[in-house]
């Protein structure tokens, strides 16, 4: 599957010497790609003007090796080797490369596109010629080159006609990239056909703001590189950490190429509260920086290293007692299967045209080849070693050490790199006629496969590789992000990286740590916050013009609590719990009513019962000297009716102890109202009849008639049935029901009786007291009355007393809360209940029971 030679208005000749113009290498093959990675540096644009334009092959631009990443190329070669071997991938067809070096150059990156696509002197887009293997995709380069690759490729979309029909058009040339990780080639409306296998750096932001969050540290400090690779990053982990509550105290930038201003970064650095930083730059910087800590003898900050620089030996070899015990991110340590092996067979022999490769020999066992014609060492790379490679040294890459480098970690992304196109070149070659994804369910043609038609099937591959891991891109082209959580030590006068964790933007559980696992620098975990932690039982208050890191501890108010650190408000309890002191959890609230068993409505109960046991007991007197003089003088059957309400007066208070329900709640009040106005009643026709009494003793006087006990059953049966009018308008209209009040007392619930109406409750109220007042100011009328045996001065009494009870009953009443309500009423009615008993049937129960003298008519007579 090769193409007629062929070029247009030039030379087979030129066209070779622009070809060889840089370093570059031809693996043969049915189908190729382009490989372009910077093995070399000292670039010299003078002598890249003159490669261009000149016709004869001038001196090398590109002279000083550079070993850092040149496994990766051997990784390449390697996985190249496997496929073609693997004959389930790619069957009957196999696979070649031209490598070119960029020498870490864009200017060279895009003169090798042109020569990996044309072989035109003058390198012209889109044009192909000549008897050379399809290249329809590249892979390289670094984030800076790729970056103009990319723009390239993505913009070729205009055909360009050859000679012989031989030649073919070219259509958006896909990059694969397994080191570029700027953020901005994720952009695919600018870089439609560049895809990646490595990790973009925009998941590394979410891993550093991960661990911040991940340990407490809110209150953070970022140095970042002014190059654009770190920019994009640093404006990443603004956004992170914005999106995760951690505020950055300063975010200072360091100026690329300079260091005359790292001196004012680090000053920053020692003033500022915050204790961890993460710096995000290269090695050169960081060196710098770090010196200038050291300089200015800052301690205490503990910093977050950046894949960049963090495994790297050169920042390593000075400052590890500095950064013992810190964590930073590197990249997942994977090693393709078999590639040690590979390795250790390897000799430049089998690749004597890849460049570099004596030069990598040198680096990598310290020796020198012997100089002949076909190869003389770049001057640069002379005096490696004393002695001389022979070939048979063996490359060892059991040693684990070896692949601390961040650098070796190419070899795994350049492998993932060649098995992404082989799958997709598979699925390419697997389409059936009329199955195909393009237009009229087409299919490529093996003979002239056009590279948008290979981007399809690039985008779409989703395969396992040789490590078992799952390989696939997503909607910016990217693999998905995978590194480790590494940890710095010093153990046996040796240091270490200790894997403590791992970052996967794949999964749902993206940062996974092992706590226990790390070693902490002074042996215990870094504070670095601007506000202590609030604990449970109070919210963050912000302060007034500083970062929300930054906030003061408000106890919850009462009824309120929160169950967290840090709680941005609290929560309230339910209506039948209350917040414990802490105000960290609700608990239920304490049911409280006037009940038999605590000491207050034990007391009250007991006095309850004692005074009408009393009543009983002043009713059976009277019953037994009910024949005496002072008992009939007295009216002795409406005494009778009046002890008898007392007693129940006295019993009524029963009913406002102990647990109150709905029958409770419609008796009580009925009962204490009934029963009072029954009780003054009594009393009020005992005063009336006294008045007529004295009155009807006039001669001619129409009042004898009123004198019996039809007086008495008129007044107290027309008294009482007005209160009970009262009471069945306040049962019937606004009747009285159980309620929980939760608003009474702080914590507790108050099982209360509500009144229904409180207009009702103080009419029947003020009806008593209506009574008592017509009682108290007849009987005062009547005090003198001449007799002896006159009842007026008691009843004057105990309505004096009954009005002053009930008079301080209503601002007591309305200034108690809780089950003292009910308390302060019961004692009313003791109180008012008692003053009625002793003052009307005190006097007369001491004359009949100790001077029965005076109990005689003699006595009533007389006018002693």
């Amino acid at each position: 599957m090769t193409l007629p030679f062929c070029c247009v208005g030039t030379s087979v000749s030129s066209c070779s010497l622009t070809i060889h113009a840089m370093k570059n290498y031809t693996e043969k093959g049915d189908i190729s790609f382009g490989i372009i990675n910077p093995m070399s540096a000292t670039f010299n644009p003078a002598a890249f003007k003159q490669t261009i334009f000149s016709k004869q092959p001038p001196p090398r631009p590109c002279d000083a090796f550079i070993p850092d990443i040149y496994k990766s190329i051997l990784a390449l070669v390697f996985a190249v080797k496997e496929v073609n071997e693997n004959s389930d991938l790619l069957p009957n067809i196999t696979l070649g490369f031209q490598m070119f070096d960029s020498c870490y150059s864009e200017s060279a990156s895009l003169q090798a596109i042109f020569q990996t696509i044309t072989c035109n002197g003058n390198h012209t887009p889109n044009y192909n010629c000549g008897p050379q293997p399809i290249i329809p995709v590249i892979v390289g380069d670094t984030s800076s080159s790729s970056e103009s690759i990319a723009r390239v490729l993505g913009l070729w979309k205009f055909p360009q006609v050859a000679c012989n029909n031989s030649c073919f058009l070219f259509f958006k040339h896909s990059q694969v990239s397994y080191l570029a990780t700027l953020p901005s080639l994720s952009n695919k409306i600018n870089f439609p056909s560049f895809l990646r296998t490595t990790v973009s750096i925009m998941s590394q932001p979410k891993a550093l703001i991960g661990l911040c969050k991940k340990f407490g540290w809110t209150w953070i400090g970022v140095i970042t590189s002014s190059a654009d690779y770190f920019v994009q990053g640093a404006v990443e982990i603004r956004r992170e950490a914005a999106k995760n509550g951690i505020c950055i105290e300063f975010f200072e930038t360091v100026t690329y190429g300079l260091t005359n201003n790292i001196p004012k970064k680090v000053q920053i650095v020692g003033q500022s509260m915050a204790r961890v930083v993460i710096l995000n730059c290269n090695n050169a910087e960081i060196y710098h920086i770090l010196q200038e800590v050291l300089y200015q003898n800052i301690s205490g900050k503990f910093w977050i290293g950046t894949e960049v620089w963090y495994t790297s030996p050169y920042v390593q070899k000075y400052f590890w007692n500095m950064l013992n015990g810190t964590i930073g991110i590197g990249r997942s340590r994977k090693i393709p299967p078999n590639f040690s092996n590979f390795l250790q067979t390897f000799h430049p022999s089998k690749y004597p045209g890849i460049p570099f490769v004596r030069e990598f020999w040198e680096v990598l066992f310290n020796c020198t080849w012997p100089k002949t014609d076909m190869y003389i060492s770049s001057p640069i790379n002379l005096g490696r070693g004393n002695q001389t490679c022979t070939g048979s040294e063996k490359v060892v890459t059991n040693d684990t050490a070896e692949f601390n480098d961040p650098t070796s970690q190419f070899m795994y992304m350049a492998h993932n790199a060649v098995y992404v196109i082989a799958h997709a070149l598979h699925k390419l070659m697997r389409c059936s006629s009329g199955g195909g994804p393009f237009n009229g369910k087409s299919c490529s043609n093996e003979q002239g496969i056009k590279p948008w038609q290979l981007l399809y099937y690039l985008k779409g591959v989703n395969f396992v590789n040789t490590a078992g891991e799952n390989v696939s891109f997503n909607a910016n082209g990217d693999v998905y992000g995978e590194f480790d959580i590494l940890n710095w030590y010093h153990k046996d006068n040796r240091h270490h990286f200790l894997k403590v964790g791992s970052f996967n933007d794949y999964v749902d559980q993206k940062l996974t740590i092992n706590d226990s696992a790390i070693i902490w620098a002074g042996g215990q975990l870094p504070t670095s916050i601007c506000s202590e932690a609030c604990p449970p039982g109070h919210w963050k208050r912000p302060r007034r013009g500083q970062p929300v890191c930054c906030f003061d501890c408000v106890l919850c108010p009462e009824s309120m609590i929160s169950t967290e650190t840090n709680s941005l408000r609290c929560v309230m309890c339910p209506e039948d719990s209350w917040p414990n002191h802490k105000r960290t959890k609700c608990i239920p609230k304490v049911v409280e009513f006037l009940s038999y068993e605590e000491p207050l409505g034990l007391i009250l109960s007991l006095l309850s019962v004692i005074f009408s046991i009393i009543t009983m007991m002043v009713l059976l007197v009277f019953i037994k000297f009910r024949n005496t003089t002072l008992v009939k003088a007295n009216n002795r059957n409406l005494s009778y009716v009046l002890l008898l309400s007392i007693a129940f007066c006295f019993l009524c208070s029963l009913v406002f102890i102990g647990c109150p329900v709905k029958l409770t709640c419609s008796l009580r009040q009925s009962l204490f109202g009934i029963t009072f106005s029954l009780c003054i009643s009594c009393i009020l026709a005992k005063t009336i009849i006294v008045v007529i009494a004295f009155k009807a003793t006039r001669p001619g006087s129409n009042l004898r008639v009123w004198i019996g006990s039809k007086t008495a059953i008129l007044v107290v049966s027309t008294s009482t049935f007005a209160q009970v009018i009262i009471i069945l308008v306040w049962q019937l209209q606004f009747p009285p029901y159980l309620e929980r009040n939760y608003e009474v007392l702080q914590g507790v619930i108050l099982l209360e009786c509500n009144e229904g109406s409180v207009v009702m409750f103080y009419c029947t109220i003020g009806y008593m007291a209506f009574l008592a007042t017509i009682s108290f100011v007849v009987a005062f009328l009547a005090r003198n009355l001449p007799d002896s045996f006159n009842e007026a001065k008691y009843i004057t009494f105990s309505m004096l007393t009954f009005l002053s009870v009930w008079s301080s009953f209503i601002p007591a009443y309305l200034s108690t809360k809780g089950k003292y309500i009910v308390a302060v009423e019961i004692f009313a009615i003791l109180t008012s209940s008692f003053g009625l008993l002793c003052c009307i049937f005190g006097p007369k129960c001491y004359i009949i029971l100790l001077r029965p003298s005076m109990n005689t008519r003699q006595y009533l007579n007389s006018k002693t």
